[in-house]
This record gives C-alpha cells, sequence and structure tokens, in this order.
C-alpha cells in the first residue's frame, strides 16, 4: 500500500475521530457507548493540543492516524521528562496488516529524535496484542511499572523506546 504520513487537515479531523473509535471498537472493547469513545473522538482536541498525524492512501483517504505527543503537552499520560509520547494509533480495520502501523510509529519516533527526546513512551490495552507486537518489533520494551487503569476494567500495559 501507498501510504502518505502527515500532519491532519481541519477538514479531515472528524473523519480521523471516527476512524480512531472504529479501530478500537474493531478490538471489541470500545464501543461507541464506552466513556473513552467521546475522547476518541475528539481530534479537534488532539489536534490542538498535540501533533495529530494521518496516514493517507494513494487516493488519498485516511487509512490511519497517530496523536504524537510532546513531552510536557496537555495529552501526556506515561511519559517522564524528556520523553514523548505516542497516543491513540488507529487503522482502518481494512488497511490493517498493510504496514501503517509501523509508518504511523515510526513518524513519531523520527519527531521525538528530531526534538531531541531521550525516550518514546506509550501505553496500550492490555487487549491490543497485534499492537504490543508491532511495539516490540519497533524496539520498545515493557515498562511494567507505568503499567496504570484509567477506570475499572480498562488495564493499560506500557512501552518504553530508549532514543
Amino acid at each position: 500500500m501507498d501510504v502518505t504520513i502527515r500532519p491532519a487537515r481541519a477538514e479531515e479531523h472528524d473523519a480521523v475521530g471516527a476512524l480512531t473509535l472504529a479501530a478500537y471498537a474493531a478490538d471489541g472493547t470500545i464501543t461507541a457507548e464506552h466513556p473513552y469513545a467521546a475522547r476518541l473522538l475528539d481530534a479537534d482536541a488532539r489536534a490542538r493540543d498535540a501533533v495529530l498525524l494521518v496516514a493517507t492512501d494513494a487516493l488519498g483517504a485516511v487509512v490511519g492516524t497517530v496523536t504524537y505527543v510532546p513531552p510536557g503537552t496537555p495529552f501526556a499520560e506515561v511519559g517522564g521528562p524528556g520523553e514523548a509520547e505516542v497516543r491513540m494509533l488507529a487503522v482502518a480495520p481494512d488497511a490493517r496488516g498493510a504496514g501503517v502501523g509501523r509508518l504511523l510509529s515510526d513518524e513519531c519516533v523520527r519527531r521525538a529524535r528530531a526534538a531531541g527526546c531521550d525516550a518514546v513512551a506509550l501505553s496500550s490495552g492490555s487487549w491490543m496484542t497485534a499492537a504490543h507486537r508491532l511495539y516490540e518489533r519497533l524496539g520498545f520494551v515493557r515498562t511494567p511499572e507505568r503499567d496504570w487503569s484509567p477506570r475499572a476494567g480498562i488495564d493499560l500495559v506500557a512501552y518504553r523506546l530508549r532514543l
């Protein structure tokens, strides 16, 4: 698949939010009724308070998204000083397995290196095993001391890539 990674455009935010929720819903844990769904749909906030990136296919359709979080910004959750974060990585269900998630992750790592960060951190749903395999292939290492639970029934596991 021919994919381009770039910042999301304002007119794409609704589609990006819908794609993010659809990707999470495809994993079977987060549904449209889930309390986190509103956060996933709010691409405007991610673009305002972090860096909202999209992956587009050869026809310009959005097939994936990720939020790159510089250290100390409002979307930071598990990163320490000097650590950027990857948040809300989502690939359209019909584009999975084509390397879109890897390209989006690679762009976050590239941005963190360019910014002089020491590491990239992230947390991922304990049920997102395909994402965990991707992060491990990219060199991320589990950091169980950073695991956390934002609410009952949602367990997040943490990873870190030293740069």
